[in-house]
């Protein structure tokens, strides 16, 4: 070490140890009183907050009771009348509307106009507002029964329709859809409207169903349903109508809209900001739970979305069931969404919880001024205290640096470049200029650097999605009595756009999946996750494979709408001990079928498009029963159109060729 800057050291830690044991112990000081002051205020917030979304809980489950004391008195009240009704047997003279008139503005009532207070979803995600009429409710018949046969229902059942409109009038918003339906096929609704699907009948409907089982006098809610002409989730009590001779006439029901219960229950307290609330409920007293909460949509969707999940889907939840069993009201402190949390419920009825989460941030707020109060404090004292080191570095530095700095200026400028290198900053640049050999470093550095970046970016996104897909590609080959399954995909780069899957949806019964996602890299193989998780879960649940494959190209259009992206998919449904096969065909190229018996080749076709690219697309179910030793082969074009160095593809006669020398 040079003489100059021993001495600059010398006279450097005689000046400043003495000053940095000063700052040390004020520092330290005034760190423990903010600890300490901090302390204590957050574990005075903490209380007040605890108390406050309890008491929020409770005073919102009560008013979200007595809304469903009101929908029962208003159900009690019409299946009263309903019954008076059938009684007299006498005929409405008023026009009668039927749910068809109100699709046609010709033949539709003229006060038919949009309400605000009944918001449909539309094709394409957004809220829009429903045709209704508040004079003259709606009469639906359905397709399969003949108009003529009841003419006589309709006319003396259509009474009722006064008794509709002034119940509605009486309980005002909090009821969505009022109505009544006869066992003949009648459904009269209030306010009158149409866009009734196609095969639409009442008397299938859960709560027409369930409360054929009700005694007289009774109602029962039903679990969350989707309202079949708004496609909106809503709660409905239902109960029976009965005849003079106390046999069973029809049910009666009374829709409330989930969304509007969610609405009544925002707090307007002083933290309810960033508060959450839900609903938890099962549909029976053993069954499983589910999950509803309100929350913002993404751009260009529905403003706000009602969500339903089961509680297994949300881990969070699952410690609220125990509690539910032994206390009617509560709270805890427990992490939601990996956020540090205070959870409080309340019972409003047997099954129903509503339940209030707020962020323990809340309360850190505070004391958080608090002690960013003396830290402020403490930086003015360190802001002194370097002013005093800055002066007695000036003094005793300025003349080794003068020296120093002409000849340590170029080197420190290249160290500064690594440095920014280490850090990961790819945008550094050395703009110095030695004149000799050296410029030869600095040049390398400045050409290799935007290289580095790239080359990294493209490392990192296509390691994600070659990750992402070979998570979703199945581990091994199913076992299903009957079938010899197998599946294999290979990709020619990274990542790839195919994808395949078995699904054992139940003990007897295997899907096989195949897809083929347009495009490649990261964005393709987060959409195949989409398409691969809805698919899962639709396939979970009851329903013929049309109706599956319809539903996750609704929620995959959603998503795709903005990109352009789509999907080609076969989906196919697999039997034990049963040679007929179900298959639906999504813009997919046709499975090939061999029998090795005639020695023909034979396609599984159907009409379908690829999926995300219509949203009310209906996709069409295809059967078929196979002959023993029928081989199926699902692929994709990457096999067919795969080209040699030559640059002939391969195509599907040499695939054929291979499957039929290699059948037994």
């Amino acid at each position: 070490m040079k003489l100059k800057w021993k001495f600059f050291i010398v006279l450097l830690l005689a000046s400043l140890v003495p000053l940095a044991v000063v700052s040390l112990i004020s520092y330290n000081t005034s760190k423990k009183l903010g600890e300490s002051i901090s302390a204590q205020t957050t574990q005075a917030l903490s209380e007040t907050v605890q108390r406050e979304i309890v008491s929020a809980t409770e005073n919102y489950a009560m008013i979200t009771g007595r809304s469903k004391l009101s929908a029962e008195l208003a159900l009690h009240l019409l299946i009263s009348e309903a019954e008076k009704i059938l009684a007299d047997s006498l005929p409405y003279s008023s026009p009668i509307y039927y749910a068809e008139d109100f699709d046609n503005p010709a033949s539709a009532p003229d006060d038919l106009a949009p309400s605000k207070n009944h918001m449909m979803i539309g094709e394409d995600g957004k809220l829009v507002a429903k045709n209704i009429s508040k004079n003259h409710p709606n009469v639906f018949i359905p397709s399969s029964v003949d108009r003529s046969t009841i003419y006589y229902d309709i006319t003396s059942f259509a009474g009722i329709s006064p008794v509709l409109k002034d119940i509605s009038g009486e309980f005002g918003h909090t009821l969505f859809w009022i109505y009544a339906s006869l066992e003949s096929g009648v459904h009269i609704s209030y306010p009158g409207h149409g866009g009734y699907p196609q095969g639409y009948d009442p008397r299938q409907r859960p709560w027409y169903t369930q409360a054929q089982n009700i005694e007289d006098g009774h109602v029962r809610w039903g679990e969350p349903i989707a309202d079949a002409t708004t496609s909106q989730l809503t709660f409905t009590v239902s109960g029976p109508i009965s005849k003079p001779d106390g046999s069973f006439a029809g049910v009666a029901g009374i829709d409330v809209l989930i969304p509007k219960v969610l609405l009544q229950s925002q707090i307007s307290s002083q933290w309810s900001e960033k508060m959450q609330s839900f609903l938890v409920g099962a549909s029976e007293r053993e069954g499983p739970f589910w999950i509803l909460s309100q929350r913002q949509g993404e751009a260009g969707s529905v403003e706000e979305e009602t969500a339903m999940i089961e509680i297994e889907e949300d881990p969070d939840f699952i410690k609220l069931p125990p509690l539910f069993a032994h206390e009617k009201v509560g709270n805890l402190e427990m992490p939601y969404q990996g956020v540090d949390s205070f959870w409080a419920y309340a019972e409003i009825f047997p099954g129903l919880f509503f339940v209030i989460i707020s962020p323990k941030s809340l309360v850190m707020e505070l004391p958080q001024k608090v002690g960013k109060s003396f830290s402020h404090y403490w930086r003015e004292q360190k802001n002194v205290s370097i002013t005093v080191v800055f002066l007695v570095v000036i003094v005793v530095a300025i003349s080794t640096l003068l020296i120093s700095r002409a000849s340590t200026k170029t080197i420190l400028s290249i160290v500064q470049g690594f440095e920014k290198l280490e850090q990961g900053d790819f945008s550094a640049r050395l703009n110095v200029n030695f004149n000799d050999e050296r410029d030869q470093i600095v040049g390398s550095f400045n050409r290799i650097m935007p290289k580095l970046d790239e080359h990294l970016k493209m490392r990192r996104a296509l390691g994600l999605a070659h990750e992402v897909q070979q998570s979703l590609l199945p581990d091994k080959n199913p076992a299903l009595e009957g079938f010899d399954i197998a599946g294999k995909s290979t990709y020619c780069d990274e990542t790839g756009g195919d994808y395949y899957d078995f699904l054992q949806i139940s003990d007897d019964k295997l899907v096989v999946v195949v897809g083929d996602v347009s495009g490649h890299g990261v964005s393709s193989a987060l959409l195949m996750a989409t398409a691969r998780a809805l698919v899962m879960l639709r396939s979970s649940m009851p329903g013929p494979a049309a109706s599956i494959i319809n539903d996750v190209n609704k929620h995959l259009s959603l998503d795709t709408s903005e990109t352009g992206n789509f999907m080609t998919f076969f989906y196919c449904e697999l039997k034990e001990l049963s040679r007929e096969i179900s298959w639906v065909r999504a813009g997919h190229d046709p499975a090939i079928i061999y029998d090795p018996e005639s020695d023909e080749f034979d396609e599984l076709k159907g009409r379908g498009l690829a999926m995300g690219l219509d949203y009310s697309f209906e996709y069409e179910e295809s059967k078929r029963v196979l002959g023993l030793g029928q081989t199926i082969l699902i692929g994709t074009d990457g096999i067919w159109e795969m080209r040699n160095e030559k640059g002939e593809m391969f195509g599907k006669e040499r695939l054929k060729k291979i499957l039929g020398e290699n059948s037994s």
